[in-house]
């Protein structure tokens, strides 16, 4: 086995910090990117649906009779904000 070949190695550079972000895909590529502020709660996760999630679908022609809207069971997604909100969509 042959060890790592030096002219084929590339050096990173390692600093503190972190970004969360929301994106979305669908069968036709991929949506808007949305960076999370914070620790995201129930209103900041629907604003980012409105800003970010609606114009997606818009821009590659998914309608909301074609939808198929996947999420795991955090509080956030699951919140009454939240389900009120993709009842008024759907």
């Amino acid at each position: 086995m042959e060890g790592l070949i030096p002219r084929k190695i590339q050096q990173t550079v390692k600093f503190g910090g972190n970004i969360m972000v929301w994106g979305c895909m669908g069968w036709n590529g991929v949506g808007q990117l949305a960076e999370v502020e914070g620790r995201m709660d129930a209103d900041q996760y629907v604003s980012i649906l409105e800003d970010h999630l609606l114009p997606s679908m818009e821009n590659s022609g998914i309608s909301t009779q074609k939808l198929i809207f996947q999420q795991d069971n955090d509080p956030k997604h699951t919140s009454k904000k939240a389900k009120k909100w993709m009842e008024l969509l759907l």
